[in-house]
């Protein structure tokens, strides 16, 4: 019988430290989708004192065999009323039920619009290519997927740019900031990062096909 994966949060809770981590591009926020956002980097700390606990507060409870992310909405002594983010009220809990409360939040880089992230991507491949002394091919397929990239944006349409098809696929805008921010970057293997970038972006190409196919013809299924 396999072991159950420990969750790192937990175990640093247990162990009365506090633990950071960023909200991934892409996840499903579902009933926390009104104070969570994207790429938001998130530190969670151990309750030592309930007297620290106000209203408002994003914490992590103990309910009913499992454990939920969500906010505290009333105080009455020792005793906090748990609801969501879209108003869904949970129910009451002790104190000792709060394992944890976000400390502090960072907000994500802004996402520029996608009209100046495809400018951006393309200024990032053509200084790759310089840099990397790329060949005419590679050259090529570089300005492909960004062209490929611009075709679907313009398919699939400016209103649905930041929406994601399906709650577990990224939006349009989701998954092509991911390639221009790790384009801009340059962060790749030291080998060859010119193949890196061209294997990176028609991935990218991939999942806005995808999200295309998913918006135009799901409906008709």
């Amino acid at each position: 019988m396999s072991k159950r994966k420990k969750d790192p949060l937990l175990e640093a809770l247990k162990e009365g430290k506090s633990y950071t981590w960023t909200v991934p591009d892409g996840g499903n926020l579902a009933s926390m989708r009104e104070a969570l956002k994207h790429g938001q980097t998130l530190t969670m700390s151990p309750v030592v004192n309930p007297g620290e606990i106000q209203i408002g507060d994003l914490v992590l409870v103990q309910w009913h065999q499992s454990d939920i992310f969500h906010i505290v909405g009333e105080i009455q002594g020792e005793q906090f009323l748990i609801i969501n983010s879209l108003g869904k009220v949970n129910g009451w809990v002790s104190a000792k039920e709060i394992l944890g409360r976000i400390t502090k939040i960072i907000e994500p880089e802004p996402r520029p619009s996608v009209e100046v992230m495809l400018e951006q991507l393309e200024l990032a491949y053509q200084a790759l290519i310089t840099l990397e002394q790329a060949t005419d091919n590679e050259a090529q397929q570089m300005f492909t997927i960004v062209n490929d990239l611009r075709w679907y944006a313009d398919r699939i349409g400016k209103e649905r740019l930041n929406i994601m098809p399906r709650s577990n696929k990224w939006s349009f805008e989701q998954n092509l900031w991911r390639l221009t921010k790790q384009a801009k970057k340059a962060i790749a293997p030291a080998s060859n990062r010119v193949l890196y970038f061209i294997d990176c972006g028609k991935g990218c190409v991939g999942l806005a096909s995808e999200i295309f196919a998913l918006f135009e013809y799901s409906e008709s299924d």
